[in-house]
């Protein structure tokens, strides 16, 4: 579930003024904003609930398409859900410049997207695609996710499991630049 934006493409859940203290926003861009970036929010925010109670990281999706209000499609929330990700309530939103520039981190599910996010101007160290984060290959078509639009269930199982294992591989480090520390399980 994606988290309202107002009119002027700040979040609407809070205080947009004091940047101290305001929580670490992950922005994942794909194409509609219905399969891939949704799928790799709700690992993400799934992640995010395993944390302690206040920790301050949000996520949030958009598509570079420019769709509004469109629901995940049914075959990413049936996907989704048997891993226990919740699509039910996503809603799609369109890429702003605005959001674009609020988030503190951007992961591109392909290279098309990257390339959009980096024409308007976002910064390269709060530009990765999801895949090769923190790396910059020079080959980002080799590092796409694949649209699973128009495929079968088990080509958007494939893409569900290349997100899960991207965003959980990288889970940590992004909770380090977030500012939070992991305790060591021995």
């Amino acid at each position: 579930m994606s988290v309202p934006i107002d009119d002027s493409g700040t979040y609407a859940d809070r205080n947009s003024s004091s940047e101290a203290g305001r929580p670490y926003h992950v922005l994942f861009v794909c194409t509609g904003n219905t399969c891939r970036s949704p799928m790799a929010e709700g690992v993400f925010r799934k992640l995010i609930g395993d944390l302690p109670a206040g920790s301050p990281m949000e996520a949030i999706s958009a598509g570079t398409m420019g769709l509004a209000g469109m629901p995940a499609t049914e075959l990413a929330i049936e996907v989704a859900g048997a891993y226990g990700v919740d699509l039910r309530l996503h809603r799609s939103q369109a890429l702003t410049r605005p959001l674009l520039s609020r988030a503190d981190l951007v992961l591109a599910l392909a290279a098309e997207h990257y390339e959009i996010c980096q024409n308007w101007g976002k910064p390269g160290e709060q530009l990765y695609l999801l895949r090769a984060f923190p790396q910059r290959p020079s080959d980002l078509r080799a590092h796409s996710i694949p649209d699973p639009i128009g495929g079968d269930r088990r080509r958007y199982e494939q893409v569900f499991f290349d997100i899960d294992e991207a965003v959980r591989r990288i889970f940590p480090a992004i909770s380090h630049r977030a500012g939070i520390r992991h305790r060591r399980s021995d």
